[in-house]
């Protein structure tokens, strides 16, 4: 194994609005202490770019090879080069890669067993680590981690200092705002955009860690200055394949990453495994367990929650118009990281209480009807069973739900949907989200396959395939005082039909057919 080492004199260069320009960096910097298996050529190396697309390559690009689930990065090296690559990083051996004409153009061949955790290397240090330079929070877990982003965004803008999101709705900070065609980006473009924050003055930086992130190294070069655990339950066996290699993903934020201070839901089962395999726990919340962080007088109504937050700091009241006792585990996370980033219980209890809600999680459609829409992004079994326990307690008639499963993705958890829909439920219309590639009819078959023998269908459910029938199903089925709730898709805009992904947006629907029942019956 051969591991670089050079003096380490350039440090990031900043203005005091730590505003930071990168420039062209040595190879040698890029890869200094990070193991190499091989290397072929000069590391004396002027580079301008990382790119780990050779479509993106540029003349003095250091190309990334990472192997893929349906193609091998190695096999685009050539192509690289061709691009302007005057180095490139491999799991092949370069040997082999020069033999077969690959390097002929005098570039820098680099063999290391883990080209993607050599990608986080190079994209945190050729942006100039900028974790390093701001308070970074990562939150993972399967369930909570958009409405958890959203509630520290509220606290520090009520705290008055400008902060930035990565997460699974959109990528955002201060006038700056972009789709998120993933939670957790790639390594490269997750430092890009803290470099730019950082430039921008932002101090503060939220994102949501996917478990898919963490398996794949995205943020292993990543400082957090503080990391969240919300819960755990199934979800991505698609991925991952088993639930105990998607918990050890999850695990690794806290176990194989630089963090500073932690904050666990010790609720949760896994939490408590991760707390008792740390040397310490910052802030541990909960509303069962002993805990650091908790509340007392919980009332759940249709306007919110409110309770008394009780922490080591003190003691506040909190009042939110998020719906649902999950959303007092999020409200509690968020408060146990304000108050170890020195944020006054006073100002979080007014962030948490300015937040007027979060985009897709048991969003409201109103159009003067007297019963409620609601659209939810639940699309776990826990997360869907959370949900309607929430509508339980919001609606004063009855709780029908639109509910489906997407395709190409993990299908263990459809027939337990199923039945949880089915059960909490009065009134369930099974329909599909998202099929992709799948026969939504197969889809629907094994949501099916969860609903008990001694529930009803004409009483209690019914099939409609087509998602915007389905909606329309429900709404105008609806009387006064229920609730209809449109679980799965939250703010998605989208349907994915076979490898097409065409407009859908479940609130313009909902809209749309509320609009029309009033007109009919107008």
């Amino acid at each position: 194994m051969i591991v670089v080492k050079t003096a380490n004199h350039d440090e990031p260069s900043s203005a005091n609005c730590g505003v930071y320009f990168v420039m062209n960096q040595k190879l040698a910097k890029l890869i200094n202490g990070f193991p190499l298996e091989n290397l072929v050529g000069t590391l004396d190396r002027d580079i301008v770019s990382v790119a780990y697309d050779s479509r993106k390559v540029e003349p003095g690009s250091l190309f990334v090879a990472m192997p893929g689930h349906h193609h091998d990065g190695s096999r685009f090296i050539a192509d690289a080069l061709e691009r302007g690559a005057v180095a490139y990083v491999t799991e092949s051996g370069v040997e082999d890669m020069m033999e077969q004409g690959v390097g002929a153009q005098n570039a820098t061949g680099i063999h290391v067993k883990d080209a993607r955790h050599a990608l986080a290397w190079v994209s945190a240090r050729f942006h100039g680590d900028p974790s390093h330079h701001m308070e970074l929070t990562g939150v993972t877990g399967t369930n909570g981690k958009t409405t958890l982003t959203y509630l520290l965004e509220s606290i520090y803008k009520a705290n008055e200092e400008p902060s930035g999101v990565i997460g699974s709705i959109n990528y955002r900070y201060a006038d700056t705002l972009r789709p998120a065609p993933m939670t957790t980006p790639e390594a490269l473009e997750i430092n890009r955009m803290l470099a730019e924050m950082w430039a921008a003055g932002v101090q503060r930086c939220v994102m949501e860690v996917s478990s898919h992130s963490l398996a794949l190294k995205r943020v292993r070069e990543l400082k957090f200055a503080a990391a969240v655990f919300t819960n755990f339950s199934r979800d991505h066996l698609d991925y991952h394949k088993t639930l105990d290699h998607y918990k050890k993903s999850k695990k690794s934020l806290f176990l194989d990453c630089t963090v500073g201070k932690q904050v666990i839901n010790i609720d949760d089962a896994v939490g408590r495994e991760i707390a008792s395999e740390l040397d310490s726990v910052t802030l541990t919340t909960g509303l069962e367990q002993s805990v650091d962080v908790t509340a007392e007088n919980v009332k759940i109504d249709p306007d919110g929650v409110r309770f008394i937050l009780k922490t080591p700091y003190g003691d506040t009241e909190i009042q939110s118009t998020l719906l649902g006792r999950h959303n007092i585990y999020n409200i509690l996370s968020a408060a146990a990281v304000g108050l170890i980033q020195n944020i006054s219980l006073d100002t979080i209890a007014r962030g948490v209480r300015e937040l007027p809600r979060v985009p897709g999680r048991f969003e409201k459609v109103e159009m003067g009807q007297n019963f409620i829409v609601a659209v939810d992004y639940a699309h776990t079994d826990d997360a869907l069973l959370n949900v309607l326990k929430a509508a339980r307690t919001i609606s004063s008639g009855k709780v029908i739900v639109v509910v489906g499963c997407g395709g190409d993705r993990d299908n263990t958890k459809r027939p337990v949907m199923g039945r949880i829909a089915a059960e909490l439920a009065d009134f369930a219309v099974i329909t599909s989200d998202n099929p992709r590639t799948e026969d939504p009819n197969r889809i629907i078959d094994q949501i099916l396959e969860g609903i008990p023998d001694n529930i009803n269908p004409e009483e209690r459910y019914m099939v409609l395939p087509e998602r915007r029938d389905a909606i329309r199903f429900a709404i105008h089925k609806a009387q006064s005082g229920d609730l209809v709730l449109i679980a799965g898709k939250g703010h998605e805009d989208y349907q994915i039909l076979g490898t097409e992904k065409i407009h859908f947006d479940d609130r313009e629907e909902a809209a749309e057919a509320l609009q029309q029942r009033f007109n009919v019956n107008g």
